[in-house]
């Protein structure tokens, strides 16, 4: 699950910063997770070099190894229906009959030649206080705070990079990437500490065309009537993908965060005497992640109220 885990950060962040870029100053929120599952079930049916094209962008292309037991019986005994069984797995994970939580995941391929899968608009309210103990670190370059803050009974954490001092977000942006998300977050970096918590209680709930952005990644041949090659889906010519869709919703407030069918329950808090102090009352970054896989289920920038 590491490299499936390692493509799902890369495509993770390689989605971010196409959106930064095309959103200049606007909240960002998307699920990488659920884009990646809907974009595996289009690559079993693609082809040539549609498929190549499809596997570098979401960078299953250096994801390698035997199947899996588990997935020997499977229809597509391939390399990409091994990945689509994999993520199908993780999904049971995440949603254990024993959790209190549940991600769901809409994806859906339509047979007239269109792809949904699901994600706009922000809502932003007074700030919320809470104190505990938390992995917390402080960054000299770029100056900043990195809170992770685990919920359902630490299955689930919220990491929030938060710039201090005299550093942006812009100069977070600019940096971030696989090498340092993982330094930034690495439990070398992040000691538990006494922290005192001020973030705000927001809901983002944004829609996204993601058919540029993805060509823009390299995805070209799949959205083209003439080049796409479908046909493992059918043999029939003409198919190709005419629009991708991807609506997130994400609420944070005191019982804990909800986003998308994801629910979490509020944080175990602790009254403690001596505290660091997090100050969430301007922009930053979030990530939504699975603890026992380390998978990226959310991604988001709270810009602006």
């Amino acid at each position: 699950m590491d490299s499936l885990s390692t493509a799902n950060v890369e495509f993770c962040l390689d989605m971010f910063k196409e959106l930064t870029s095309n959103h200049v100053g606007d909240n960002i929120f998307f699920s990488p997770l659920s884009l990646l599952y809907a974009l595996s079930t289009l690559l079993l049916g693609a082809r040539g070099k549609s498929a190549k094209q499809m596997e570098k962008v979401l960078h299953f292309n250096h994801i390698a190894g035997p199947l899996k037991p588990d997935f020997v019986d499977s229809a597509k005994c391939s390399q990409a229906g091994r990945i689509h069984s994999e993520l199908g797995v993780l999904f049971s994970q995440i949603n254990q009959p024993d959790s209190n939580h549940s991600l769901s995941i809409a994806s859906r391929l339509y047979a007239t030649k269109v792809m949904a899968v699901h994600q706009g608009k922000s809502i932003m309210v007074e700030m919320m206080y809470q104190t505990g103990t938390f992995k917390l670190a402080f960054l000299k370059k770029p100056q900043m705070q990195v809170l992770e803050l685990p919920y359902v009974n630490n299955k689930l954490s919220m990491i929030i990079l938060l710039p201090i001092g005299t550093a942006n977000l812009q100069q977070i942006e600019k940096q971030l990437n696989m090498k340092m998300f993982y330094k930034w977050t690495s439990p070398s970096t992040m000691t538990e500490r006494e922290v005192e918590v001020h973030i705000p209680r927001f809901k983002l709930e944004i829609k996204y065309k993601l058919n540029s952005l993805l060509k823009s990644l390299g995805m070209t041949d799949i959205s083209n009537q003439v080049k796409a090659d479908l046909s493992g889906v059918s043999s029939a010519k003409g198919l190709y993908l005419s629009k991708v869709i991807h609506k997130s919703y994400v609420e944070v407030n005191e019982e804990g965060t909800e986003a998308a069918a994801t629910t979490g329950n509020s944080l175990v808090v602790k009254r403690l005497p001596i505290r660091a102090q997090f100050m969430a009352n301007h922009p930053f970054l979030f990530f939504i992640k699975h603890i026992q896989t380390n998978m990226i289920l959310f991604c988001g920038k709270l810009a602006s109220p």
